[in-house]
């Protein structure tokens, strides 16, 4: 990556010093400041990126700039690394899956995640700067529209369980990390399922983005022992169309991403889907996902009960190094 040469515009204008920020100079692509008393990279980033986790981006672009009163830093006025690829390798963004979630110590079935394993796990995140992004932000950067920072990472949730709202949510909340859920509406109203009470709450935190799981949660690989060209595209039109109305009438948010029940998907469901203007479509098949990736086929991987901390921190690839020079 090529940097803005800062230290040539550091020795012309050494002796302009001032508490008070000023943009020293401007051209396509950056704009170079010097920064006032209370400038920090998180600030820097929330004003000019629209974030404080976008800092390490900042960073990125002055390396071993440490910031103090008058110091000159170059910030991007759009994206410069599009693709996350650098000259020792590239980003890769993990999507982490989850089911269920449960108050009690331990858990026989390895799809409930107990508080304190997710605790620990969202700590551990907090902890070492991971930087927790939504399913439209990760969609940006495949889209070849925002830069990342390189430990990022997206948490979604399948199919509308109540334990989300009871264990998981409040820790989430604690740190601020959004996330997904994909709920099927056949499902909602049942007994250890959510409410249509609480997928609107969820909905109108800010920091829950609910989205499709399909209206049953039936696999919609064309069914074993035949079924009609005809037959499969009606049911497939049931299952993202229908789930789509009842979904809108409810929460009255756009519904454009998609997981596909038990990771199956087809060449007629994804055209479906981009019919119907969806931007993102995920599976289960486990990795992280690269800028290149395909919208309609992300990789998620699966976080199961009774896994250790440090299987969970395997799950947390972000960058492939490869030597590209």
């Amino acid at each position: 990556m090529k940097y803005l040469p800062l230290l040539i515009l550091s020795c012309l204008l050494a002796s302009c010093a001032s508490t008070q920020r000023q943009v020293i100079a401007s051209n396509d692509n950056f704009i170079v400041i010097q920064t006032s008393d209370n400038d920090t990279y998180g600030s820097l980033a929330e004003e000019f990126l629209g974030s404080k986790k976008y800092s390490e981006v900042l960073e990125r672009y002055n390396p071993e700039t440490s910031i103090t009163t008058g110091t000159f830093i170059a910030v991007p006025k759009r994206t410069i690394n599009q693709s996350g690829v650098f000259v020792d390798g590239y980003q890769r963004v993990p999507i982490l899956c989850y089911h269920q979630f449960t108050e009690d110590s331990e858990s026989q079935n390895k799809m409930v995640v107990t508080r304190a394993e997710f605790e620990s796990q969202m700590d551990y995140l907090a902890a070492n700067n991971y930087q927790v992004l939504t399913l439209s932000e990760l969609g940006s950067f495949i889209n070849g529209k925002k830069e990342l920072p390189i430990k990022s990472v997206v948490i979604t949730i399948d199919d509308g369980y109540k334990s989300y709202l009871d264990v998981a949510y409040p820790i989430l909340k604690k740190h601020n990390f959004p996330s997904t859920m994909f709920v099927y509406p056949d499902f909602i109203g049942a007994g250890s399922a959510l409410k249509w009470g609480d997928v609107k709450f969820l909905s109108e935190t800010g920091l829950v983005d609910i989205q499709s799981h399909s209206k049953s949660h039936d696999s919609l690989s064309p069914l074993p022992g035949g079924e009609s060209g005809k037959d499969y595209l009606a049911r497939l039109k049931i299952e993202v169309e229908g789930a789509e109305k009842i979904l809108f009438s409810r929460i009255e948010q756009t519904i454009n991403h998609f997981a596909y029940p038990y990771g199956n998907s087809s060449l007629e469901i994804v055209e479906l889907l981009e019919q119907n203007d969806y931007e993102l479509a995920v599976t289960v098949q486990k990795g992280s996902n690269p800028s290149f990736s395909t919208p309609f086929l992300l990789h998620r991987t699966m976080i199961y009960g009774g896994d250790s901390l440090n299987t969970f921190k395997k799950s947390l690839d972000t960058f492939s190094q490869v030597d590209l020079k």
